[in-house]
């Protein structure tokens, strides 16, 4: 959570850090004098400390659930699974252009795809295309979806805003 109020009060001024008083209240150790203003946007992120730790909280919790729909793939019509991490988005995304140049030369109409569980699939290009359209499409939904709570939990403005997240 220091980290977090760390970040965000630097993203406004310049800080060499934050401490605790004895009294529990965050000292705030800038490197240069803040402006007025900059003093008012630093003491209304103090003044909710509690939206803030809820905030990150939530934040937690949503990158989380990114971390557990990623792991878990995707899963074709067919009923078979592929990854969604960067690696796999990128792997597969080279097979595909590979096989459609492959395909477009006449070298061959099919090209293997191997799942998360290790097996290989045979596909025509045709088949192909359409997988990658869904695929593509399921992984833009899924970054469209964790983009949207993400903006959404920065914008909240109450804690019960938070938890209708």
């Amino acid at each position: 959570m220091i980290s977090y109020l760390h970040n965000m009060i630097s993203s406004i001024v310049p800080i060499e850090g934050l401490s605790t008083a004895d009294d529990g209240s965050i000292i705030v150790h800038y490197i240069d004098t803040p402006t007025p203003e900059q003093y008012l946007q630093i003491n209304a992120i103090l003044n909710s400390l509690d939206l803030q730790l809820a905030k990150f909280n939530k934040l937690e919790e949503l990158e989380q659930g990114w971390k557990n729909s990623i792991a878990s793939g995707w899963e074709t019509p067919e009923g078979w699974k592929l990854g969604l991490d960067t690696q796999d988005v990128t792997l597969l995304t080279g097979a595909f252009i590979l096989a459609k140049e492959a395909a477009d030369a006449g070298l061959t109409n099919s090209t293997s795809i191997i799942d998360t569980a290790g097996e290989p699939h045979q596909l025509t290009i045709q088949e192909l295309t359409s997988l990658m359209l869904q695929y593509g499409s399921a992984r833009a939904t899924l970054s469209a979806e964790y983009a949207n709570k993400k903006h959404a939990i920065h914008s909240a403005t109450s804690i019960s805003e938070l938890e209708s997240i």
